[in-house]
């Protein structure tokens, strides 16, 4: 029992603890102050450094001056603007220059578009262990859209139970001739240039700041030990995002995290990734959260409906090669449901169940993913064990338990599973399973508990884990990423949940990375997985129509 209330008590103060962060950094205070530097000699200054910039034959070291004192200029700017905004809010600043008056109306409706334009360089990194940045002109922006400025249809593909989205800016002051200046803000996902005069210029931009804040503005990171305990509470959560809008001349990456995780497990793996152009050139990542708690038979059929419903929206003629080409990626449990839903006779895991041959041979039929069963009472069962598989180009694997974890058969983490409350509806399913199962279900229902609670369905034994070695995958090309803890010793390493005996697999390729269970956070893995991804654009002709597309976008 003392156990058990330690167990909860640190279970609470984790929770505490990833709630308390702020959700975006103050506006700091201008410096130098305007007495020191004015609205108005800033401004001048920006635009003697503008000229600066337009002219053709200059040296490249006073160049390079000018745009480093325009970007400093920009910046200092840009924090007085948000600066004023927030103190607007509880006095009027009196001032004998106001920057806002001069910008146009464009420049102003854009910005009308944010709840908050946050400089990237005021945005501290929590985290992400590293910043990834590109030089150029201009000042990098996060653009934070709240949720009620979001269309529906948007909100309900991209931003699935959060307070908005962000968008990756670099913000431009521009100088017309005649006019007057015009604040640009450029979206850096999808333009590299900007022309001053006759030249163009390669845009600043940082690639981490907008994901810093983008796990600040969802709440699935502060949900991990509640998606594992509460699962109902989560119901809002659940499904597919994606920070940025949808892109059909990308490759979908589908990324699905594990046990007491959250889709944010990903934050650094993404955030190296992103680094890169051509990765963000040809891929989109999308987060895969939904409650841990559940049996991840379950949330893989939550998972396959999500993509097939998010296909049927954005291509519902089925006609963009890219989602064929689709990249399927899970970590540790979501290695599981990934390797599940590839599954081509996936009925067939009921094999692995006590339920009597007699009664199981008449239903472990194709017919079924179409037909309903001659009993109503197991039709909601239908849809977690006979569906057709989802179709990927490329499956890779993390810290996948193909086996089971022996881990979850430790009385720790038993005694974890009775914390666990189970949804109402997912309740009447395993009671229908169950009186398939056993005919005196009646005399212990516990039994059928366990069968839909996601430790449970990691031990070695259970039914899930066993039928799964029985069933055959698509043919796609496969890759594992299995941790040794730095040991070096595999065939026999582990990575300290999973053993190597069942996070390796018979067909594919893998590498062995020096890291504990949490192998996406490693830099050789972000590694790994870019070489995969180049190699990978090499090979699919719709990529390489969608490498012809972005050309223009190259800096």
């Amino acid at each position: 029992m003392l156990a058990l209330r330690t167990l909860i008590l640190l279970l609470g103060l984790t929770l505490l603890s990833a709630c308390s962060a702020p959700l975006l950094p103050p506006a700091p205070s201008p410096h130098p102050t305007r007495q020191n530097q004015s609205d108005a000699d800033l401004m001048t200054r920006l635009q003697l450094n503008w000229k600066t910039l337009e002219q053709t034959c200059i040296p490249e070291h006073e160049r390079a001056v000018a745009l480093r004192d325009y970007n400093a200029d920009l910046l200092l700017l840009l924090r007085r603007l948000r600066h004023d905004a927030e103190a607007s809010e509880h006095r009027t600043r009196p001032s004998q220059f106001d920057i806002r008056h001069q910008l146009g109306d464009e420049s102003l409706r854009l910005m009308a578009l944010y709840d908050d334009i946050v400089p990237a360089a005021d945005v501290p990194l929590d985290a992400l262990k590293e910043r990834y940045t590109a030089h150029g002109l201009g000042v990098p922006l996060v653009g934070v859209i709240p949720a009620s400025k979001i269309p529906k249809t948007s909100n309900k593909l991209f931003n699935i139970g959060t307070r908005g989205t962000v968008t990756p800016i670099t913000c431009v002051l521009t100088f017309p001739d005649g006019q007057k200046p015009s604040l640009v803000l450029l979206p850096r996902m999808t333009q590299a240039q900007f022309r001053v005069g006759s030249l163009r210029y390669g845009l600043a931009a940082d690639w981490s700041a907008p994901l810093e804040v983008y796990w600040n503005l969802t709440h699935v990171k502060d949900d991990r030990i509640l998606g594992l305990l509460r699962p109902q509470e989560l119901r809002d959560t659940t499904g597919l995002s994606c920070i940025e809008p949808y892109d059909p001349n990308k490759i979908p990456v589908i990324l699905t995290h594990g046990l007491a995780s959250s889709a944010n497990t990903f934050d650094n793996f993404v955030n190296r990734l992103w680094a890169d152009p051509e990765v963000r050139r040809h891929y989109q990542f999308w987060y895969f959260n939904y409650p841990s708690g559940i049996a991840w038979t379950v949330s893989a059929r939550v998972y396959r409906e999500s993509i097939r419903n998010l296909r049927s929206m954005v291509d519902p003629q089925h006609k963009n090669r890219n989602w064929d080409n689709m990249v399927v990626v899970g970590h540790s449990m979501g290695g599981l449901i990934t390797h599940y839903s590839q599954c081509v006779e996936p009925w067939n895991i009921l094999l692995g169940s006590d339920i009597p041959r007699e009664k199981l041979k008449p239903l472990l039929s194709s017919r079924y993913i179409e037909t309903p069963f001659p009993d109503p009472a197991l039709e909601a069962l239908r849809r977690d064990y006979f569906f057709r598989p989802i179709k990927a180009g490329l499956v890779v694997y993390m810290a996948t338990p193909h086996r089971g974890a022996p881990v979850a058969k430790y009385r720790l983490v038993t005694m974890l599973t009775k914390l666990v409350t189970l949804p109402q509806t997912l309740l009447k399913e395993a009671y229908n399973l169950a009186t398939l199962q056993r005919d005196m279900f009646l005399l212990n229902p516990q039994d059928a508990y366990l069968w839909f609670t996601s430790i449970n369905q990691l031990k070695p034994d259970s039914y899930s884990i066993r039928g799964l070695q029985g069933l055959q995958v698509r043919n796609a090309p496969t890759h594992s990423v299995i941790g040794d803890r730095g040991i070096n010793d595999c065939p026999h390493c582990s990575d300290g949940i999973v053993p190597y005996w069942s996070s390796h697999i018979s067909w594919g390729t893998q590498t062995i990375v020096p890291y504990d269970h949490s192998v996406q956070d490693g830099m050789e893995t972000a590694a790994d997985m870019r070489k995969l991804l180049m190699e990978y654009c090499r090979k699919h002709p719709s990529v390489r129509v969608a490498k012809q597309q972005a050309q223009l976008a190259r800096p």
